[in-house]
């Protein structure tokens, strides 16, 4: 089951809803002020690897919004 990022726009409040394959269509609702004016967030998920030469360092560390290993924030 996906769990899915949502911000409401009336609160700002960020948070995840689990879906079932059949709640595709399902209305999502704020749990702080229950209001139904959400975006859905892009996920950012991590994968592991055994490679210790492709781990982020101090100097290159990585990226909070994309993942990707890089010197500079995504804008």
């Amino acid at each position: 089951m996906p769990i899915y990022e949502f911000r409401c726009k009336q609160c700002d409040h960020a948070f995840e809803e689990l879906f079932t394959s059949s709640q595709q269509n399902k209305s999502v609702t704020c749990p702080e002020c229950n209001g139904h004016n959400v975006m859905q967030l892009l996920s950012v998920f991590g994968v592991g690897t055994s490679d210790i030469a492709s781990a982020p360092t101090a100097e290159m560390p990585m990226c909070g919004t994309c993942g990707r290993q890089t010197s500079q924030p995504c804008s």
